[in-house]
């Protein structure tokens, strides 16, 4: 995902009512195993009348770690599509759940699958979808004379204002950060600057 990456807008909701049976998918931004965790066991909790919570999830932004369980349904026919969901709209740090109540109606393995995967899907395009910048974060340490000259070099290489804190001392130390496609040439003129007086020093504080 170079560069950037793909996560739910934000928290969404769908029930689907098909053949009697009752889905409601839920859609959970989490971006780390612990959080996962603690969501399903909310969700469970909360529906362990339910014949089956069913989920999957993908996390990270470069090395991406996925999972899903059937939770007792035919193996294959209710995480997996879920997963499937999520992995089409190139999802990351998100956890899907589709609870199921029973209706009475066997839906036989291919009607199963198009369930689940049809209620995970909607629930995906009713949060909605944002792409993710990546950014490192930097600490350096100048001198006054330099604040314009590095202001605009962070400027130009897609920091926004909110990136960037400035701390006034003897000498000035700034915090910023970057979009990962610049951070290889901030890289090299930062050193370049150190290596020619113009910086004290400089670090990255974020990987």
């Amino acid at each position: 995902m170079e560069g950037g990456f793909n996560e739910p807008y934000s928290e969404g909701v769908c029930e689907l009512k098909i053949s009697k049976s009752r889905f409601l998918a839920q859609v959970k931004v989490c971006r780390a195993e612990a959080e996962v965790r603690s969501q399903l066991k909310v969700i469970c909790d909360k529906h362990k009348q339910a014949s089956h919570n069913c989920w999957a999830y993908r996390l990270g932004a470069d090395s991406v770690t996925e999972y899903y369980s059937d939770d007792g349904e035919p193996a294959g026919t209710a995480g997996k599509p879920i997963l499937g969901s999520i992995s089409r709209q190139n999802l990351t740090n998100t956890l899907v759940v589709v609870t199921r109540y029973f209706g009475g109606i066997k839906l036989g393995v291919r009607g199963l699958i198009e369930a689940y995967g049809s209620t995970a899907t909607e629930a995906i395009r009713m949060s909605g979808i944002v792409q993710r910048i990546v950014k490192f974060t930097y600490k350096i340490v100048t001198s006054y004379e330099r604040i314009k000259s590095l202001n605009r070099l962070i400027s130009q290489l897609g920091a926004t204002e909110e990136d960037v804190c400035w701390y006034y001392g003897e000498k000035v130390d700034i915090v910023c950060s970057l979009p990962r496609i610049s951070t290889s040439y901030f890289e090299s003129v930062l050193e370049e600057m150190r290596n020619t007086g113009q910086l004290f020093t400089w670090e990255k504080i974020t990987d």
